[in-house]
């Protein structure tokens, strides 16, 4: 992507990380973050080690601008929806557990 097009997503980015670290902290403590600090309240770790590859750490500021590169009219509540496990999932994660269906004859 250019630059003209980046820019607007990282703003974003930075007022969306400041929203989900409102969300984790006390007012008092939430009151101290803002735009201009946000950076010195996160982690510098961006990714992890999943099996064979390097992931994203979700939250992370790559991670949502990653994100609002695909959608960049993503909100903060639509990104945390992103992380919930769909039907799918949870299904795949039951048939993993309890193994195929059998039937009884």
């Amino acid at each position: 992507m250019n630059s003209k097009q980046m820019k607007p997503i990282r703003r974003k980015a930075r007022h969306i990380l400041v929203a989900w670290l409102h969300t984790l902290m006390t007012k008092e403590e939430a009151s101290k973050i803002n735009y201009k600090n946000v950076f010195s309240f996160i982690p510098n770790q961006t990714h992890y080690y999943q099996g064979d590859t390097f992931r994203l750490q979700p939250w992370s500021y790559k991670w949502i601008v990653q994100k609002l590169k695909r959608n960049p009219l993503l909100t903060y509540d639509q990104l945390n929806d992103t992380l919930q496990p769909t039907e799918k999932d949870l299904r795949r994660h039951k048939m993993i557990e309890e193994g195929p269906i059998k039937n009884d004859k």
